[in-house]
């Protein structure tokens, strides 16, 4: 993923055809290892190829995915051996942390009364 981001930023930065050696040396100013062939796999499958054909490709096979669900897929249950007993996973479910509202004094002194209720 990192290979494409740094040829998409390249062709988005003006250069039409990245080669090997501009995407290397985009990812290597950011700090990330680089693997060569990594790097030559990505040129070679994007060379010859305008970006927004790329990306309009690819944003068709992401409508096959729901978002919607929020969560990944349930993990695939662990073999068990004879006569051992089944482990019980702990499921934690985080609440939404709530905004504190601050208390707005509806009574004393709306009304030119300063007492309180």
């Amino acid at each position: 993923m990192k290979y494409i981001a740094a040829y998409a930023l390249l062709v988005l930065g003006g250069n039409e055809k990245p080669t090997e050696a501009d995407v290397t040396k985009v990812l290597q100013e950011v700090g990330v290892e680089v693997n060569a062939e990594d790097a030559q796999r990505v040129v070679n499958a994007l060379k010859g190829k305008p970006l927004h054909e790329i990306i309009a490709a690819g944003t068709g096979k992401l409508a096959n995915i729901s978002f919607g669900s929020g969560g990944g897929s349930a993990p695939a249950p662990a073999a068990q051996s004879k006569g051992a007993e089944p482990a019980k996973a702990e499921v934690k479910k985080e609440e939404p942390k709530k905004e504190e509202e601050p208390e707005v004094g509806l009574g004393g002194g709306l009304f030119g009364d300063d007492e309180e209720w």
